[in-house]
C-alpha cells in the first residue's frame, strides 16, 4: 500500500482565502464598534446625553456693558459708516467716539441688559442716546440759532411745490413748539440720506409733503366753526 498525497484545487483554495478575509473583517469592525462612544450609554449621568457637537464658548456670554466697551465688536454697521465718505454725516465724525456722542448711559445701560455675544446687533437700533445738548455745545455745532445762520442760503430742503425752508429756522407756533424737534429728529448719523431721513419727520403733520399753512387739520376745523 502506498501513501498518497492530495493537492488542494484551486476552488478549495479560493474558498479558503474568503473565509479568512470574512473572519478579518470581522473583528476590525467589531473593534470599530467597540471603541466608538455611543450616545445615551450607561456612563453618562441621569438626564443627560453626551454632545455630538461643539458648541460656540461665546454663545451664552453675557455682555459685561459698560461705557468703555469697544461697540465696533457688535455694531459693525455703524463703525463701518465712520469711514463710509457716501454718508457725510458720520464721516465728518469719524475722530470721535461712540460715546462722545452717546451719552445716555442710563438708557444705553437697559437696551444691553440680557444680551450676549451670540445676539445678532439690532440693523436699526431705534433707542435714542445722543442728548441734543451734546450736539449744540459750543465745542460741536453751537446753538439752533448759530446753526441757522450757518444754512441760511440753503437750497436744498425743498417740499414738494419747490418752498425752500431753512432747516434749523422753523417758525415757533402750537405744532413747533409743541413737538420741539431734536437734532437726531432729521440727523441720523448713520444713514446716507439726510433729506430723506428730515422729510419723514416733517411728514408727521406736513403729509401732505408742504411746508406751507393751511394744512388739512387747519382747514377740517376752520370748516366746523
Amino acid at each position: 500500500m502506498t501513501n498518497a498525497t492530495t493537492k488542494p484545487t484551486n476552488k478549495a483554495l479560493a474558498l479558503i482565502a474568503v473565509m479568512v478575509l470574512t473572519l478579518a473583517l470581522t473583528v476590525v469592525l467589531g473593534l470599530v464598534v467597540g471603541c466608538s462612544p455611543q450616545g445615551g450609554s450607561s456612563d453618562a449621568p441621569k438626564g443627560e446625553t453626551q454632545q455630538t457637537e461643539k458648541e460656540d464658548p461665546m454663545a451664552n456670554q453675557a455682555v459685561e456693558w459698560t461705557m468703555d466697551i469697544d461697540c465696533k465688536t457688535c455694531h459693525t454697521t455703524e463703525s463701518e459708516s465712520m469711514a463710509d465718505t457716501g454718508i457725510p454725516q458720520a464721516s465728518e465724525h469719524v475722530g470721535l467716539e461712540c460715546v462722545q456722542c452717546h451719552t445716555e448711559e442710563s438708557v444705553l445701560k437697559t437696551a444691553h441688559e440680557g444680551a450676549t455675544y451670540a445676539d445678532k446687533p439690532a440693523s436699526k437700533p431705534t433707542v435714542i442716546t445722543v442728548d441734543a445738548e451734546t450736539c449744540q455745545s459750543p465745542d460741536c455745532h453751537g446753538t439752533m440759532e448759530e446753526m441757522a445762520a450757518i444754512t441760511a442760503d440753503n437750497q436744498d430742503f425743498k417740499d414738494e411745490k419747490g418752498k425752500v425752508q431753512n432747516p434749523h429756522d422753523y417758525p415757533s407756533n402750537e405744532q413747533h413748539d409743541t413737538m420741539n424737534p431734536t437734532c437726531t429728529d432729521c440727523h441720523n448719523i448713520h444713514s446716507k440720506n439726510l433729506q430723506k431721513d428730515a422729510m419723514m419727520w416733517c411728514a408727521q403733520c406736513h403729509h401732505k409733503g408742504v411746508f406751507q399753512c393751511g394744512t388739512c387739520h387747519e382747514l377740517r376745523e376752520r370748516a366746523v366753526q
